[in-house]
């Protein structure tokens, strides 16, 4: 891991077209995943990004500073690391940069209205989605998951999400809270639904950065499509058997689309 973004890094982030992942910490200290696409760097240890709709990510990262990040390109290379969250600004360099983007300057509905700055903690060399492995991967998950079909008497994901993570090309995240307390996020695009109320995945490929996941541990998972189909998933973790398939427990369902992003299921609402 590098303490510093490099020139090209910079360059890299700065792009409109990219995938942008901030996990959060939200409001019973679970990892909570936003779909940023503003995500960018400043400088040498600076992230920063942009609000142009309201969501509780923003609150979570000002209550609870510590974050973790993902950008991937459409090469599939991508980035991922922590930040501390500092400040935020309604003008400046940074707001004009966004606004002028034609995404938001001739967006009638949204501009960007509030900018967010991030020291940057650390930061990994670029990596690429090893798409190989995670097809064999896809495939095994696909054969297996129904031996890991959670018995829900309640309709925890309604049909559109259960089918929308079932789908082999819906890009899939995890986060989890490393042991410094900060939500760090890891590519599982493996992962499918097996039920209403279970998500399965494998732990290869990066079987290495899911090695401190313990059962029982709250985790979260974001399905993203590139036409910005989200679903945020959240609950507890199974632990990995011995062929290295885990599944979530949902306990709760978030909403992540325009217009209104809120829970639409908890567990605890629905008993």
């Amino acid at each position: 891991m590098n303490d510093k973004l490099t020139p090209e890094m910079i360059e890299e982030f700065a792009k409109s077209v990219k995938v942008g992942l901030v996990a959060s910490i939200d409001e019973k200290n679970s990892p909570h995943i936003t779909v940023l696409s503003t995500l960018m760097g400043k400088g040498e240890n600076t992230m920063v990004f942009g609000k142009f709709i309201e969501g509780l990510s923003k609150e979570f990262i000002q209550k609870r500073p510590h974050a973790g990040f993902l950008i991937m390109n459409p090469e599939k290379e991508f980035w991922y690391g922590k930040m501390i969250y500092e400040s935020e600004k309604k003008e400046g360099e940074e707001y004009v940069f966004y606004n002028n983007q034609p995404l938001y300057r001739y967006n009638t509905y949204f501009g960007i209205n509030t900018v967010y700055y991030s020291k940057l903690v650390c930061i990994s060399d670029m990596d690429t989605l090893p798409l190989g492995k995670i097809i064999a991967s896809s495939l095994s998950v696909m054969l297996n998951k129904t031996r890991y079909k959670g018995s829900a008497k309640t309709e925890v994901m309604k049909p559109w999400a259960k089918k929308f993570t079932a789908k082999l090309d819906t890009l899939m995240f995890l986060s989890y809270m490393d042991i410094e307390g900060y939500p760090v996020i890891v590519p599982i695009i493996q992962a499918q639904s097996a039920s209403t109320d279970r998500i399965v995945w494998k732990n290869k490929p990066f079987g290495e950065r899911q090695l401190s996941l313990k059962p029982g541990q709250k985790i979260a998972i974001l399905g993203f499509s590139m036409s910005m189909e989200t679903v945020l998933l959240k609950g507890e973790f199974s632990g990995f058997d011995k062929r290295g398939f885990g599944y979530l427990a949902i306990e709760r369902v978030y909403n992540s689309m325009p217009p209104v992003h809120k829970y639409v299921y908890e567990e605890n609402e629905a008993c």
